[in-house]
């Protein structure tokens, strides 16, 4: 099959990964193409993906990536959006007058204007994943209208949560967990009995870096924070100043690339997912339990379809940071070969690439 994907275009898709959808696109662009597929990906400047054909989209450097640190409060309309507006507006009309190179459009980019200037390519079947919740009002409003016109862009998203996230909005034509390469992940059977608590993802409020440092220092351990910084504001304010005041117990080592972060996660004793949101999916728990780290989280949006509790992590209500401290001493109980054994068996990137391949060619036809 021919087949233009989208990738968000907040950031270029390069290592080290802002995000979780960002690393997804490349694996599936990769995965396509030497599975024999002919994939362009269309991606921000700077982009580089090993084997896939990739057009540069030039961004503006205003354009700046979406704050979902207030649920329910609708993006301001800046300079930086209308830019963002006519970059999409662009390149999918230039999708359309090319749609004859392609079988399929696939877009991942959660941006009001990704999901509206799409209905202008009417000759070839148009896919959008939705990778977060239910939380901007404008997105909930544009597939409100797409469902209501009964527009044939068709809905994918990640977790069967991030689907009922959706129910008052609109419906999801299927739902497909993220995967991994988890043979490329190296595993550990154990850890030093002092090793150290990790955080991994965006350094962002909705992913709870305050709450995993709290956690740390009820439970009395090492905490490592590894990240980029999405929120440059929120970092300044809120969690250097929390690290500083403890250097010798908690370390942010910024972003890392796959190889240096899988390295660090196979060393540490659990993981901490403390999230403030209703989390779609969470690639970073597939990846800590490939290296055999179980995982704490609060039991938001998709953690119970990742995490078997007991038994490769614990989930603990939201905000509870006390009974996730109280968690933190189980740790050692946990089965580390099965942790690795869960991810092989649902999170694979080989089934995650089936699943997209049936879907592909399904609508294609």
């Amino acid at each position: 099959m021919r087949i233009a994907l989208v990738a968000p275009l907040v950031t270029p898709i390069a290592q080290p990964f802002i995000g979780g959808s960002q690393a997804m696109v490349a694996d599936l662009a990769m995965g396509m193409a030497q599975r024999g597929h002919q994939v362009t990906l269309f991606a921000r400047e700077g982009s580089s993906v090993p084997g896939v054909h990739i057009e540069p989209v030039v961004v503006p450097e205003h354009v700046t990536p979406s704050s979902f640190a207030e649920p329910g409060k609708e993006q301001s309309l800046d300079p930086g959006f209308m830019a963002q507006a006519n970059v999409f507006f662009e390149l999918y009309l230039q999708l359309r007058q090319r749609a004859q190179e392609f079988d399929i459009i696939h877009a991942h980019a959660f941006d009001w204007p990704s999901f509206a200037c799409s209905t202008l390519i009417t000759t070839i079947p148009v896919l959008h994943t939705v990778h977060l919740p239910a939380i901007l009002p404008e997105i909930n409003n544009v597939l409100s209208v797409l469902e209501r016109q009964q527009h044939p862009v068709s809905l994918l998203t990640v977790s069967q949560a991030c689907a009922r996230d959706y129910a008052a909005y609109c419906t999801f034509d299927h739902v497909i967990y993220n995967g991994l390469d988890i043979e490329a992940i190296p595993f550990s059977p154990r850890v030093a009995p002092d090793a150290p608590l990790l955080f991994a993802g965006r350094i962002t409020p909705e992913k709870g870096v305050e709450q995993a440092i709290e956690i740390a220092e009820q439970a009395g351990r090492r905490l490592i924070v590894a990240g980029g910084i999405y929120d440059r504001r929120y970092h300044e304010e809120r969690v250097l100043p929390r690290i500083a005041q403890k250097p010798e117990q908690f370390t942010y080592v910024g972003q890392l690339d796959h190889t240096t972060l899988w390295k660090l996660m196979s060393e540490v004793q659990g993981l901490l997912f403390p999230i403030a949101w209703d989390e779609p999916f969470g690639l970073t728990l597939v990846e800590a339990m490939a290296t055999g780290t179980p995982v704490i989280a609060f039991q938001r949006g998709a953690m119970p379809e990742i995490i078997q509790d007991g038994q490769t992590g614990f989930l603990v209500p939201p905000e509870d940071c006390f009974q996730a401290a109280q968690a933190v001493q189980r740790l050692p109980l946990l089965s580390r070969e099965r942790c690795r054994a869960h991810a092989e068996a649902k999170f694979s990137l080989q089934r995650m690439l089936d699943d997209h391949e049936e879907v592909y060619q399904r609508f294609a036809r």
